[in-house]
């Protein structure tokens, strides 16, 4: 399994139900500050999608056809919800909030989030290997670990739904 962005219209887009959506990045100051990833469970597949342009939109695109962070705030409200109360140690919601550093985050639905877990645990722990300063890379290591992470825990799921 590749980790593959699908392109989606904003038709397609504002049709989508926020329940169907498992994980989703927020853009930060650094590392991916033009967009999000979003991926999308719909029975037992998983949909990715990327929405880029919020900070630096192609002047080729319509406007009509631009999905915009305000948009994708209103068609995801408790991701947005979620980013909002991200300082907030008590706030429960539909996501858990990862931080990725420089304001870059991920929300993972919680439904998935103890299944994901150890799998992104094991992909920070691979990338900060044989590093020496080990808490100053542990966003990078989260920003760049964790859609491998996301392939992992998928691969090991079908590999267990073949085997029954």
């Amino acid at each position: 399994m590749e980790f593959i962005e699908n392109k989606i219209s904003k038709e397609d887009f504002l049709k989508l139900n926020e329940d169907d959506v498992m994980f989703i990045t927020n853009p930060g100051r650094m590392g991916d500050e033009d967009g999000s990833t979003f991926i999308i469970k719909q029975g037992n597949d998983f949909k990715i999608y990327r929405i880029d342009g919020w900070m630096y939109r192609n002047k080729d695109l319509k406007k009509s056809e631009y999905i915009s962070l305000q948009d994708a705030s209103k068609q995801f409200p408790k991701w947005y919800e979620t980013w909002e109360n991200s300082d907030d140690k008590n706030y429960k919601g539909k996501y858990t909030y990862i931080y990725m550093g420089f304001g870059n985050g991920l929300s993972v639905d919680n439904s998935i989030f103890n299944e994901y877990k150890p799998y992104l645990d094991e992909k920070v722990k691979k990338y900060l290997e044989g590093k020496e300063d080990k808490e100053s890379l542990k966003f990078a290591a989260i920003i760049n670990s964790w859609e491998s992470a996301f392939i992992n825990m998928v691969k090991n799921k079908n590999k267990k739904n073949h085997s029954e």
